[in-house]
């Protein structure tokens, strides 16, 4: 398998985004866990909102290497001179696990469609990522690669959109945690520094 894929070079001129998400979780049994989300974003240099969403996830073990997931968003995006228009998506996928030492390896492959306007996007987005499981500490640095092809209208090996993504997940105390992270998103045409904060509450 051969994917057109070039590293991208980081420049200054690129836009900087911020990601903000809360997240609530509930395991209803050993093995399903739901969770609904919210989402806030901002662009042109944080100066701009670029989009609200909300979410709801369902996930499944089923078996201790391997869990199953399934989902439906609503965001409501800033179009610019458009205005603020609405898009859904639902998306399903499955992750594949394993340890090594003080490694977790993991690699997700997501399929989704997105429904914007009366036209439907359909990508299959494929992560790969490793995290670092310190003992004694609340920390989990972690870096992960993610790769986005759009299924229609051309060449399905080509990659369209790609994120790089070091971040650390911190265990807080009571259920809580915090992802706190960079990603830099390359695309043909246009490249984004992201900042971003994931919380999350689990009960």
């Amino acid at each position: 398998m051969i994917f057109s894929v070039s590293l991208p070079l980081f420049a200054q001129g690129d836009d900087w985004n911020s990601w903000l998400t809360m997240k609530v979780s509930h395991g209803f049994t050993r093995d399903f866990t739901l969770s609904g989300i919210v989402e806030y974003r901002t662009k042109s240099n944080f100066s701009a909102a670029d989009r609200w969403g909300v979410a709801l996830n369902g996930e499944y073990r089923i078996l201790p290497f391997l869990k199953a997931e399934v989902g439906y968003e609503v965001h409501h995006r800033n179009k610019g001179a458009d205005g603020w228009k609405f898009r859904q998506r639902y998306m399903i996928g499955a992750t594949l696990s394993a340890k090594w030492s003080v490694l977790k390896f993991s690699l997700r492959e997501r399929f989704q469609q997105t429904f914007d306007q009366g036209t439907v996007e359909t990508n299959l987005r494929s992560r790969a990522k490793v995290n670092i499981l310190f003992s004694k500490t609340v920390f989990s640095p972690y870096f992960s690669i993610e790769l986005y092809q759009q299924i229609a209208h051309q060449s399905f090996w080509k990659v369209d959109r790609l994120r790089y993504r070091p971040g650390v997940d911190i265990a807080l105390p009571k259920g809580w945690g915090l992802d706190v992270f960079y990603c830099f998103q390359h695309e043909p045409d246009k490249s984004k520094n992201i900042v971003g904060v994931d919380c999350s509450f689990t009960f």
